[in-house]
């Protein structure tokens, strides 16, 4: 090719612009550079010290929430283990960690999570937290390469709102998305290594149910038996450690944080589920439940109809991705992270077949919406993050089914995508 060809042609930017359009890539841009600037504007302030503790200037701690993982590991590894769910000795510990008065964090976990977070209290606290927030983030933004072969994957990965909020506060959201597309990725092809991945997500009982749910209703048996095997060999690893006494004091800690849910102590406009949102309007508790409950059936209904069918992993990844959050009535913009998943999957697919109508309005809806539903809410009292979520799901359908319909009506070119993807030097995902 001569240098005059080489230099007409278009840059990455340029194709995708072109791709896109005009003014949707200009959405685009606006969007990616608005979340870069959150992301780097949340974690300065977050982590700007303000000696002698382990504080910022406004006096909040360095890590914030991590806090409580690195105090209710190192109370495990002193021998008291069912201390962590004593909200006066772990108050004690995370003023010893911080040294300086902070905000109470509450732990909330089952037993067996201090025993895998055991070697951060091993750690400095600060290097506890650096390990905890960048090696599942390392993870995931190589992860993120394999569902989108292209740079744009791993960026769009980091500086997605949900993955800032989770950097910021400390939390565990990129974790739980590390296990979950780490996990699926695994499925076909080493389906026991999928369940030994998967099982680990029963740290978060609420949101492994609907990944168990749709292994069950894919009917891989293997990764589901092998996922249940690691949920009950942790938790019987953490009775015979530690005893019962901290199981005894999980449940009890378990209903007080359903206490705090339905009395609003828990912030109901930093969460993203159907029950806070419905709270928050100011809708009655078994109303709130009602309304939970409905959604939660509505997307298991769905998630049932997508992974019954064998086909490419991807949009299906995709669909069980979305759900999660419209499951389970404690979700914080944080655990969405997850949902990134999805948003690379709808955007690769439009940007190799087209957009469809709405789907470039969802795919920003969905992009601002673990930030921009928390101010929003935090403004106005109503909390539309669960509505933007099903509006995801419900382009993420239109776009499974009518495709597996046109597939359907032209079974002879199917065989055209593997191969196009292996010249590509990538799997159809």
């Amino acid at each position: 090719m001569s240098a005059t060809a080489e230099s007409n042609a278009p840059t990455p930017v340029a194709a995708q612009s072109g791709a896109l359009g005009r003014s949707r890539f200009a959405l685009v841009f606006t969007l990616a550079f608005a979340s870069l600037l959150w992301l780097l504007g949340g974690l300065a302030n977050g982590w700007w010290w303000h000696p002698p503790g382990l504080v910022n200037l406004a006096g909040v701690n360095i890590g914030r929430d991590f806090v409580a993982f690195w105090s209710a590991a190192g109370l495990a590894l002193s021998g008291q283990p069912a201390s962590a769910y004593d909200h006066a000795a772990l108050q004690a510990a995370e003023l010893h960690a911080i040294g300086a008065p902070v905000n109470f964090t509450a732990w909330f976990y089952p037993p067996f999570v201090q025993l895998l977070a055991a070697p951060l209290a091993l750690l400095p606290y600060l290097a506890a937290l650096l390990l905890w927030l960048l090696a599942p983030l390392s993870g995931l933004l190589v992860v993120a390469r394999r569902f989108a072969p292209h740079a744009w994957a791993a960026i769009a990965t980091l500086i997605f709102p949900a993955t800032a909020q989770c950097l910021i506060t400390g939390q565990n959201g990129i974790l739980t998305a590390l296990i979950v597309a780490g996990g699926l990725l695994q499925l076909e092809r080493r389906p026991i290594l999928a369940g030994l991945i998967l099982g680990t997500l029963s740290y978060k009982p609420h949101i492994a149910a609907p990944v168990f749910a749709a292994l069950l209703f894919g009917r891989y048996w293997q990764s589901l038996g092998t996922a249940v095997g690691v949920a009950a060999l942790l938790a019987a690893s953490s009775i015979v450690i530690f005893g019962l006494e901290p199981w005894i004091a999980f449940a009890r800690e378990s209903h007080y944080a359903t206490a705090l849910l339905e009395d609003g102590q828990l912030p109901w406009d930093f969460m993203a589920t159907v029950f806070a949102a419905a709270r928050l309007a100011g809708f009655a508790v078994p109303l709130a439940y009602a309304l939970q409950i409905a959604v939660a059936l509505a997307a298991l209904i769905a998630l049932y109809l997508v992974w019954r069918r064998r086909g490419s992993l991807g949009p299906r990844a995709a669909v069980l991705a979305a759900i999660i959050p419209l499951t389970t009535p404690f979700a914080y913009n944080y655990d969405l992270v997850v949902v990134v998943i999805a948003l690379i999957w709808l955007a690769r697919e439009g940007l190799q077949s087209g957009f469809r109508r709405g789907e470039i309005a969802v795919l920003a809806l969905a992009w601002a919406i673990p930030v921009a539903g928390w101010l929003l809410a935090s403004w106005s009292h109503v909390l539309v993050t669960p509505i933007v979520l099903v509006l995801l799901l419900g382009v993420l359908l239109r776009r499974v089914f009518s495709s597996a319909e046109r597939d359907v009506s032209r079974l002879p070119q199917r065989v055209s995508a593997p191969r196009l993807y292996q010249r590509a030097g990538s799997r159809p995902f």
